[in-house]
């Protein structure tokens, strides 16, 4: 009984959502010239194609991946330097600071 009357009360508080259907003029089907759904036409297909398979064999390539790590790796290199050479030059101006304090 409990159900029936929150199935009522439910109908008399609450609209039905009914799902929105547009007619469309024209239906949509795949191209003539399509493979697996894939418009081959396309050159933004082409150029997709073209860049995933550089990317592929860049990725794949041994020498490629000891070039990147030996890249990433001296960037990093040159990172740490950059930060210990900006740790100096604080560690400086805070010396320099203090002393000037003092002469004070």
């Amino acid at each position: 009984m409990a159900d029936y009357n929150q199935q009522q009360t439910q109908t008399l508080y609450q609209q039905p959502v009914q799902p929105v259907v547009q007619p469309t003029a024209t239906t949509t089907t795949l191209p003539a010239s399509s493979a697996l759904g894939l418009n081959v036409q396309d050159t933004n297909f082409w150029k997709g194609a073209l860049l995933g398979a550089a990317v592929t064999l860049l990725i794949t390539n041994e020498s490629v991946q000891k070039g990147v790590v030996k890249t990433v790796s001296k960037l990093t290199a040159a990172a740490q330097t950059g930060i210990e050479e900006m740790k100096e030059k604080f560690e400086d101006a805070k010396a320099e600071a203090q002393a000037e304090s003092q002469q004070k």
